[in-house]
């Protein structure tokens, strides 16, 4: 019987990811780091989303951010679901955006920790640079690209200032909650990955043939299991299959902050 098993009071959310941390293995650090893993899992599930939605960004400035991402790089974006495609045709796709790429494959422990990063001058060419890891599953480099490429679309429009590097790293999305640029860059990430009609399907629940909105923070169990088979389903990626327990806990991280941010948008701002 697993920990989940005996443990009736989590989520299935929760639970998958303290299987995951308790099958763990490795020196005492990495058993740690599986912990801290799963302790942000945790967080991110008890999170209410729609609290830091309101307070960094209103629907009008979440629409103008829409507006600009389908204007300039995704047409399609709310209508139908991102395709993953190689690294290289990301790069070529996005070629003519006046940015530089960096693809890197970084695989070892602190390297895999990393996702990628986005600086808004580098160089002589003084251009943007996107920089991805590309040692990670199809489904998280793809999200990589989207979250970093929104941060070129929505320094823009913030007019930002920050010249520093912003890293995208598994253990920052709780912060991303306090930091409008950062959870501009996920909104679009989350739209792409759940489009509008998708959304609808998952995240409300219908009753009597009409849907209601889900307000409480952690998502329901019956969402939770639509979403994992989503995810399976649509872009390949599954916690059954043989991933590190690194990876497998980085990915679900991810997995509970874009649906719980896209849910946010359904029952926010009904977008």
């Amino acid at each position: 019987m697993t920990e989940r098993a005996a443990n009736h009071s989590l989520s299935i959310l929760d639970g998958l990811a303290r299987d995951i941390a308790i099958a763990s293995k490795g020196p005492p650090a990495a058993s740690q780091a599986a912990r801290d893993a799963y302790a942000e899992i945790r967080a991110l599930e008890q999170e209410d989303y729609g609290r830091p939605l309101r307070r960094s960004l209103g629907r009008s400035e979440v629409r103008k951010i829409i507006a600009e991402a389908k204007g300039t790089v995704w047409p399609r974006l709310n209508d139908e679901s991102v395709k993953l495609v190689s690294p290289t045709v990301f790069t070529r796709h996005w070629s003519g955006l006046g940015v530089q790429f960096q693809l890197a494959k970084l695989s070892g422990a602190d390297g895999l920790a990393l996702l990628g990063f986005y600086v808004r001058e580098m160089g002589g060419s003084r251009l943007p640079l996107i920089c991805v890891n590309t040692a990670h599953h199809p489904a998280a480099i793809g999200a990589t690209f989207a979250h970093e490429m929104g941060h070129h679309l929505v320094s823009r429009l913030f007019d930002s200032s920050k010249d520093h590097a912003q890293l995208l790293t598994y253990t920052a999305y709780g912060e991303h909650l306090d930091d409008p640029e950062e959870l501009a860059a996920d909104i679009l990430v989350s739209l792409g990955v759940f489009p509008e009609a998708i959304a609808r399907r998952i995240f409300l629940k219908s009753v009597n043939g009409r849907q209601s909105k889900l307000a409480a923070a952690e998502l329901p169990d019956s969402v939770s299991t639509k979403v994992l088979k989503y995810f399976e389903g649509r872009f390949g990626l599954s916690f059954d299959a043989p991933l590190p327990a690194s990876k497998k806990l980085q990915y679900l991280a991810a997995v509970v902050h874009f649906s719980k941010l896209r849910r946010a948008l359904l029952t926010e701002y009904e977008i």
